[in-house]
């Protein structure tokens, strides 16, 4: 049986190469030799590279939640809070000691074209993480910050555009502009979203 420390020390190596090569460039053979084991020995802990990728991106999520999420939370409901979560999104890898990208977002481009259980996974969470958004805009709609006809939708797909732009721009093209273009779209999208009158204190909601 496997003990924690060992699959934590697998999934941290793996969260770094995979944030440069990609999903695809992380086999148990290249995993093996970055964790110093065996091929054997880590295939006892992941029978498929399926398993290792899902595992991989599970644990992306594990450790974008903690940088991302969990800090953003702790600001007030409404839009104070949705602002604090892009701020942590946009560049979250570098602020996790991550040595690329995010690998999510990768993912997203490595298996837009290919079938099976590793697109599935990140297209639930994709979806997921769409609908956690939307909550977030509609709390800042119900807290009167933005304004009441916003169609929710409307916002949350430009805003994930937002964040891929930044992705393209700042692993593919390394535009030294690209933290400053994204935080400037994004205050774009938010000026034009705001609500004409005066917002009513929300009440803070943890997580």
């Amino acid at each position: 049986m496997e003990t924690p420390s060992t699959r934590e020390r697998i999934l941290d190596k793996g969260l770094a190469l995979m944030s440069q090569a990609g999903l695809n460039g992380v086999t148990l053979g290249v995993l093996a030799e970055q964790a110093g084991m065996s091929k054997s020995g880590l295939f006892a802990h992941f029978k498929s590279k399926d398993e290792l990728q899902i595992a991989l991106l599970e644990h992306t999520l594990k450790v974008g939640t903690g940088h991302i999420v969990e800090p953003a939370m702790r600001a007030p409901a409404g839009l104070p809070r949705l602002k604090a979560l892009v701020t942590h999104w946009l560049g979250w890898t570098k602020r996790a000691g991550l040595p690329g990208g995010c690998p999510v977002a990768a993912a997203m481009f490595e298996f837009d074209d290919l079938e099976g259980p590793v697109r599935d996974w990140v297209v639930a969470q994709e979806s997921s993480w769409r609908g956690f958004l939307k909550q977030l805009v509609q709390d800042a709609i119900d807290g009167g910050h933005l304004r009441s006809d916003l169609d929710g939708d409307q916002f949350v797909w430009e805003l994930t555009g937002i964040y891929l732009a930044h992705h393209a721009a700042y692993r593919f093209v390394r535009a030294p502009d690209a933290d400053r273009r994204a935080a400037a779209a994004f205050d774009s999208l938010v000026a034009r979203s705001l609500s004409p009158v005066k917002p009513r204190k929300a009440k803070i909601r943890s997580g």
